[in-house]
């Protein structure tokens, strides 16, 4: 029996969007993303990501010149995830407590897992209100020059952009790999059979 439901069905249509219509998304239907995202599984809870959404037209352009994409910047919601580790660090000195913990490398890969996830609740939340989106890891194509055009704090690192929309497009499902190719029990497989590969 085929398991369906409203949620796997707004998962299987997944589509990247990349032009949108100029059309604004809604204070409520941005609130409720946002949500989505605060909700999100996070290690320790430490809630470690943050997000900028982005309306100041220079910034806007400038993040489309590091991305080298037009759409980027363009019509629609631009949001910015961000490994936020400089919050909890504030939170701790108020305390009267050191920040050596929230300097490892241990605590910035758990901020990064944690920006991920949050990112891939905000755009399953966009999609189930109908809307698109895209997500962007060419913001970091000059990590440097886009932590300067942010203005961020120490702490605190871009891991991936948003641009949430009303659809302006409607592109093909693109092809996925076959469970067998991608879900393995117990053991990574040793090879796998390109016979096997091109019948599937």
């Amino acid at each position: 029996m085929k398991i369906t439901n409203e949620t796997l069905a707004t998962q299987l249509n997944h589509r990247s969007i990349r032009a949108f219509a100029k059309k604004p998304i809604a204070k409520e239907q941005l609130t409720a993303i946002y949500e989505a995202a605060r909700h999100t599984s996070t290690s320790q809870f430490l809630q470690q990501f943050s997000i900028l959404r982005i309306t100041d037209e220079a910034k806007r352009k400038a993040i489309s010149e590091i991305a080298k994409q037009d759409y980027v910047g363009g019509n629609g919601e631009l949001l910015i995830f961000l490994a936020d580790l400089n919050r909890n660090a504030k939170i701790r000195q108020h305390l009267g407590q050191d920040i050596a913990r929230l300097q490892t490398a241990d605590l910035f890969f758990q901020a990064v897992n944690d920006t991920v996830l949050a990112v891939q609740n905000a755009l399953l939340a966009a999609e189930s209100m109908g809307l698109g989106g895209v997500v962007l890891g060419s913001i970091n194509n000059e990590p440097k020059k886009l932590v300067t055009v942010l203005e961020l704090p120490k702490l605190t690192y871009p891991i991936l952009g948003l641009q949430l929309g009303h659809l302006a497009q409607s592109p093909q499902l693109k092809p996925r790999l076959p469970l067998e190719f991608t879900v393995f029990d117990d053991k990574y497989p040793a090879d796998f059979s390109l016979a096997e590969f091109n019948d599937a």
